[in-house]
């Protein structure tokens, strides 16, 4: 199959490693001129340590070219700039081709995920979205890992299947694209918290606490938005939920960490500006979201209130202990 990634990143590489096992044809693009001189050039990605980019991938800034002809759209760029690109993206695709979201958040003026922006631009009802417990840089070393594929069209779930399965990636597929897009979105604002726990040297087990009660949020924010109960226990709830909030991995653990230390305010600034932590602009946006929707849920609105607001990140402890 012809095969586009829009992307650039280490999580755009990690999929195009995987589909490359199933010799497809693969291009990808990126807005960033400069991005694709360094990548042609170097043959390597900033965020993945030894990682070679092989020559067999085509690097382009055009997107008619990352597009045109295209049997799969992988979408693989932070979510503050998937609806310009979307708005972009229909001038060129085909009517045929299949969209594979791979990316995760809430756009945060309109309080939509990544799904419906995408439908806001696209009458197409070759959606699939892929999320799970899988870093980047597992997946360029081929480590085995599962993710799940979530569509209502069977033809596209065929076609992601084929394009990314192999003999270290296992898709599980299920119809549930809202639970999964809320899945993908909130388990890293739950990382941050889990960081903090770190940065204030708690042990394990309060780790465990944390993550049980997210459970049990994530699975009433799933209901609620008229998702499945049983999403929460997918590869992309409680797997990605327990990789995140557990390695230093996550950039939304690392700067959760830097947190509960209680660090300056310029070291906060200078992490993020560094860094893309998905958990920083998601926060705010899934707040605003429930109190929109008055769905009560405290331990994102403590949550935010130390990540918007520099309330002091050991009050998560003494919300562990009250939390009904």
């Amino acid at each position: 199959m012809k095969i586009g990634i829009l992307g650039t990143g280490a999580y755009g590489f990690g999929l195009a490693t995987a589909i490359r096992e199933n010799k497809h044809d693969i291009i990808m693009w990126t807005a960033f001129e400069k991005e694709m001189e360094s990548i042609v050039t170097t043959k390597k990605v900033a965020a993945l340590p030894g990682f070679v980019v092989p020559d067999d991938i085509k690097i382009t800034t055009s997107l008619q070219d990352a597009v045109k002809g295209r049997d799969l759209l992988i979408i693989a760029i932070p979510a503050p700039y998937v609806d310009k690109v979307f708005n972009d993206l229909k001038l060129v695709i085909d009517e045929n081709t299949h969209i594979c979201i791979a990316c995760k958040g809430i756009e945060e003026n309109t309080g939509l995920f990544i799904n419906e922006v995408l439908e806001k631009h696209i009458k197409t009802d070759r959606i699939g979205v892929i999320s799970g417990p899988s870093f980047a840089v597992d997946l360029v070393d081929y480590s085995t890992c599962g993710l799940t594929l979530a569509t209502k069209n069977e033809k596209t779930a065929q076609i992601i299947k084929m394009a990314l399965e192999n003999n270290y990636v296992r898709l599980r597929v299920t119809d549930d694209i809202i639970g999964t897009e809320i899945c993908g979105a909130i388990k890293n604002v739950i990382a941050i918290a889990s960081g903090m726990l770190d940065g204030l040297k708690a042990k394990e087990s309060t780790r465990a606490m944390l993550l049980t009660e997210a459970l049990h949020d994530m699975e009433k924010i799933i209901v609620e938005f008229g998702g499945k109960e049983r999403t929460i226990l997918s590869y992309a709830g409680f797997g990605d939920l327990l990789l995140t909030c557990s390695s230093e991995k996550s950039r939304n653990y690392r700067f959760g960490k830097l947190l509960g230390q209680g660090v300056s305010s310029e070291e906060i600034d200078d992490f993020l500006a560094k860094n893309t932590v998905e958990g920083y602009n998601t926060s705010n946006c899934i707040y605003k979201l429930l109190k929109e929707k008055e769905i009560k849920i405290p331990m994102i609105n403590l949550i935010h209130r130390i990540v918007m607001k520099k309330c002091e990140a050991k009050k998560i402890l003494t919300f562990l202990i009250e939390k009904d």
